[in-house]
């Protein structure tokens, strides 16, 4: 029995779902009687999201949370693969087979990936053929993929705009719950989403749309408010773009509450008004929305953007704005995803503190969901792994066939022997075939290839001052000066480079999560080079400097506030291990 002041809350972000036996008027593949609809893991390699493994991994966190006794659940955005016609309504029964069966009451926000704009976009995706080759499914009949086997043209790849995409999950939230004690919008409480529009102009002022906001407060039980917030921002692209469809809006994805401040404003006023009647009502009130309102990285934003630039999470990253004004408008405790992170994040001012609680995806390292049990003052978090979660054999039967096709080194991925082994294999194939190509300044990415441990031990070491071409054979002639090779070199000798850039994306997405899967004697070593790192290197060549900025940013990964189990205090926003 639990002695919470409310029933726990389960926080599901990133789900991504999709549809492994659906309808894509695409014949898939006949697997034991049905149908695969399956991703290649070629592009599951190159992307920081697995496909196909959605399909059991969501069944498996809802199965979670039924075990528990949990009913009320926050989908906080992107819990479609990309908002599809066919995937929605798929996402819808099974939504609904959950609630009937079981009594799971859902409440949700929307994410990037679930809706677009007015009137939506078009969408491609490649399937597998039994054969190992793929088949193109688009939404749009004059897309063209030469190098697919097949193509098939299909509108229930489209990803509808507002509100059509929201309708299709009239139990999700967004058009009040019939059974909740209090449902309000920013525009009052009528339910008709033509009375929740609010223009939005591009900067050059020529293009000018009223699109509708999704942002809700709902109190599902007595004097628990749930502020769910749309913070998806269409900004309209400048120029000429009557009839350019979606190209007539950026794309949300980057924007974020950085967005949010400039665009919709309104939802800012109406966080002050809500937090105010909430302290004067006695509720307790917790905000969601899909993008984070603080650094989630530990601050490393400003190394980020010195060691590989302006990155898709340097421009993700909310500017210290974003917090002082959600302070300022009286909210306290937020939930996020949209990074696929499991973090949490703390600011303080002389008129508050907002804490942002990072929530993982299912479909990334590391795959978990939240627990919130709130106690007095007090609210408790408990992240529940879903890495024990088994490997579906009938997937990696399809994988092997397309490999044998492709050819391509897929690591261990395959041989995983469970969904936790994957995702951690995951990393390393994006380390290889998205990171380092895509974000890493080449010449970096390329040494990186070629040292072991040791050597950036003994960089780190080194006084000479080295440039690019210098690295590789002064390591080798500082190797002969036995004065400068510690008896540890041998076993760091053993691990390279390239391994520890592995283990850095995961202490990145996983925080204290990644210690399951980073044996101690590697931290040691990250601990010794760390250490070593430390020194004053702005007079040093460029490749030290760079090593410097990557181990100072695995420090601040390792040494941040508790994400895994822990207790927040509702009026002091202090953040406490369990």
């Amino acid at each position: 029995m639990t002695s919470s002041k409310f029933a726990r809350i389960a926080v599901i972000a990133d789900a991504h779902f999709h549809d492994l036996y659906g309808d894509y008027d695409f014949e898939g593949i006949e697997v034991e009687g049905r149908r695969m609809i399956a991703r290649r893991l070629t592009d599951t390699m190159r992307s920081t999201r697995v496909f196909n493994e959605s399909y059991q991994v969501l069944r498996s966190a809802l199965d979670k949370i039924v075990a528990r006794g949990i009913n009320l659940v926050v989908l906080l955005g992107d819990y479609s693969d990309d908002g599809q016609i066919s995937t929605i309504s798929a996402l819808k029964k099974l939504l609904d087979s959950y609630s009937k069966d079981h009594g799971l009451v859902f409440v949700g926000t929307a994410g990037n990936h679930d809706i677009f704009g007015q009137n939506g976009r078009h969408h491609a995706k490649r399937f597998l053929n039994a054969n190992g080759t793929y088949t193109t499914v688009a939404s749009d009949s004059e897309f063209i993929d030469e190098d697919a086997e097949a193509m098939v043209f299909s509108d229930k790849m489209y990803c509808l705009g507002y509100p059509a995409g929201l309708q299709e999950l009239p139990d999700l939230g967004f058009f009040s719950k019939t059974d909740a004690i209090h449902w309000e919008t920013p525009f009052g409480r009528d339910t008709d989403w033509e009375s929740r529009l609010y223009n939005a102009c591009s900067a050059d002022g020529k293009n000018e749309y009223q699109l509708m906001d999704a942002s809700y407060l709902v109190e599902p039980v007595p004097n628990l408010w749930l502020l769910m917030i749309d913070a998806n921002v269409f900004e309209p692209n400048n120029g000429d773009l009557s009839n350019a469809g979606s190209a007539a809006f950026i794309d949300s994805t980057n924007a974020g509450w950085n967005a949010m401040l400039v665009h919709k404003p309104f939802i800012v006023d109406w966080m002050k008004d809500v937090s105010a009647r909430a302290r004067l009502e006695g509720k307790t009130l917790l905000a969601f929305s899909h993008y984070p309102m603080i650094d989630m990285m530990d601050n490393t934003a400003a190394d980020e953007k010195t060691l590989f630039g302006t990155t898709s999470s340097v421009r993700r990253t909310p500017s210290g704005k974003v917090a002082d004004t959600v302070i300022e408008a009286g909210v306290s405790i937020h939930f996020s995803g949209h990074l696929h992170v499991n973090d949490t994040a703390r600011v303080s001012n002389i008129k508050g503190t907002l804490t942002n609680i990072g929530v993982p995806s299912l479909v990334a390292f590391p795959p978990a969901f939240k627990i919130l049990t709130i106690e007095d003052e007090m609210m408790n978090v408990e992240t529940v792994s879903l890495c024990d979660v088994p490997i579906d054999n009938r997937i990696n039967r399809q994988y092997r066939t397309e490999i044998a096709v492709t050819k391509k080194n897929v690591g261990s991925m395959l041989d995983a022997s469970d969904y936790g082994e994957f995702l951690s294999a995951h990393v390393d194939q994006l380390v290889i075939h998205r990171y380092l190509k895509r974000e890493w300044p080449p010449k970096l990415a390329q040494l990186a290839r070629q040292l072991n441990l040791g050597d950036l031990f003994l960089l780190a070491r080194s006084e000479k001052i080295m440039d690019w071409d210098e690295i590789i054979p002064t390591l080798k002639a500082e190797r002969s000066c036995s004065n400068l090779v510690p008896e540890t070199l041998g076993k760091m000798d053993s691990v390279p480079a390239l391994d520890m850039i592995g283990d850095w994306y995961r202490l990145r997405m996983g925080s204290e999560m990644a210690l399951d899967w980073i044996s101690a004697d590697r931290m040691a070593m990250y601990r010794l080079l760390i250490e070593a790192y430390k020194s004053d290197t702005s007079k040093d060549g460029e490749p030290k400097r760079m090593f410097a900025t990557m181990f100072r940013m695995m420090a601040a990964y390792m040494s941040g506030l508790p994400s895994r189990n822990f207790s927040v205090s509702l009026q002091t926003g202090q953040v406490m291990r369990q």
